[in-house]
């Protein structure tokens, strides 16, 4: 049926029409963006999936950042820990060459002195972004502030929440700091000078390097004793528990009596008084010919990490000249501690670096994963785009043929 009023040829023609410009729309759409789905309305389960996703590569991106921050600071702690250990081994070297009678101690203490330092600013020197995995800081309890790190290593989701996972370890204190110095050590056994042995012990002015009630810090006093006959005693006054006691003399007074403790208990051949910061021991008996008659040798102050003592402190004792058989014990220690704790750093920079390298592995993925849920796939578009465009060109040609109808009717009146 023809009609003038409703021209059903057109209706149908301007639906296909308007099917087909849409349908290009959304492939223009598609192609400017390169998103299949870009928001909910084109596919609400894929743009929630990938929405979500996309927010765990944000935090991941962040993680990322996190690895690589302490990545730079276990590789600078690592490299200085690993100078820390070759210096040890050369000056060890150096101190069993102190051990030879003959050789000139003190220029050999010249390297020593030289290599302490060198450890000394490598420990200080560790720093990356402020942060020295060689040190530690300790509360006036002489408990460790700072010890524990974390750094932040991955993100799991579960449940709706996400939950962060650390790579947690701690400090390793390779500081060379103490109040402790080298110990004078006079060796012979018949002498007329009463004073055998002195060793300084810095503790600083009151509320300078200890606050009252603070623990010192301090380890065990060790020595041994040599009497005219030959005999050796060995002594050592564990010193742990004492505090800095309301002022410098009354703290130096309680060292001294612990001291002196332990030294009556062993014989009673020496005493010990501080004189200023120098605790010298003093012998008590003489000979018949009025000399004194023990000496003492191995004098040695240790320490217990702290503020006022780092985790290599006894290396500012070494001595090859007064005190080469003890330098030569502590140092083996000391090397054997230092190689642990450089062990320790190396054990992390590695961690760290594997996980950096999966946390950038497992991001990949991730984008992969929403690329295949949301991108367009551009070959397709493209092929899409050409022959929507000879519908859209079709579709008009029979709109406006569609259109002609009417005009027709009015030859019928002609």
């Amino acid at each position: 049926m023809a009609s003038i009023l409703t021209n059903a040829s057109a209706m149908t023609a301007l639906q296909t029409l308007r099917h087909v410009t849409g349908d290009l729309a959304t492939t223009q759409d598609r192609i400017s963006t390169g998103l299949k789905v870009n928001n909910a309305k084109d596919n609400a389960a894929y743009w929630s999936i990938a929405t979500t996703m996309k927010a765990d590569v944000a935090g991941f991106k962040a993680v990322k950042e996190s690895l690589e921050l302490g990545s730079g600071t276990t590789n600078t702690a690592s490299v200085a820990a690993k100078n820390i250990v070759e210096n040890l081994q050369t000056l060890k070297a150096r101190v069993i060459a102190g051990q030879t009678n003959g050789v000139d101690k003190s220029l050999i203490q010249n390297d020593v002195d030289q290599l302490v330092k060198l450890i000394k600013g490598a420990a200080a020197d560790a720093s990356f972004n402020g942060d020295n995995l060689l040190r530690v800081t300790y509360s006036n309890d002489g408990t460790a502030k700072d010890k524990n790190v974390s750094i932040l290593a991955s993100l799991s989701r579960s449940d709706g929440t996400v939950d962060p996972s650390y790579i947690d370890f701690q400090r390793q204190d390779m500081r060379v700091e103490s109040i402790v110095g080298k110990a004078t050590i006079e060796q012979q056994v018949d002498s007329t000078n009463a004073k055998k042995a002195s060793i300084d012990l810095k503790f600083g002015a009151p509320g300078e390097t200890f606050i009252d009630g603070q623990n010192l810090g301090l380890g065990a006093v060790t020595l041994t004793i040599t009497k005219e006959n030959g005999t050796k005693t060995d002594v050592s006054v564990d010193l742990s528990a004492q505090l800095y006691d309301t002022d410098l003399a009354t703290t130096q007074g309680n060292i001294a009596t612990a001291i002196n403790t332990a030294l009556t208990a062993a014989g009673g051949d020496f005493q010990v008084a501080f004189t200023g910061d120098n605790l010298a021991f003093t012998d008590q008996d003489v000979n018949a010919d009025g000399n004194f008659t023990a000496q003492v040798s191995g004098l040695w102050v240790g320490s217990k990490e702290s503020d006022a003592f780092g985790g290599l402190a006894d290396l500012t004792q070494v001595d090859v000249v007064n005190n080469s058989k003890k330098s030569l014990e502590v140092i083996n220690k000391l090397l054997d501690s230092a190689i642990g704790k450089a062990s320790v750093i190396g054990s992390i920079e590695n961690r760290v670096s594997v996980q950096n390298d999966f946390v950038s592995k497992l991001t990949d993925s991730m984008n992969k994963g929403i690329g295949a849920l949301v991108d367009a796939d551009m070959n397709e578009e493209s092929s899409r785009l050409q022959a929507l465009q000879v519908q859209q060109q079709l579709a008009t040609q029979a709109l406006s043929i569609a259109n002609q109808g009417p005009q027709n009717i009015l030859s019928l009146f002609r």
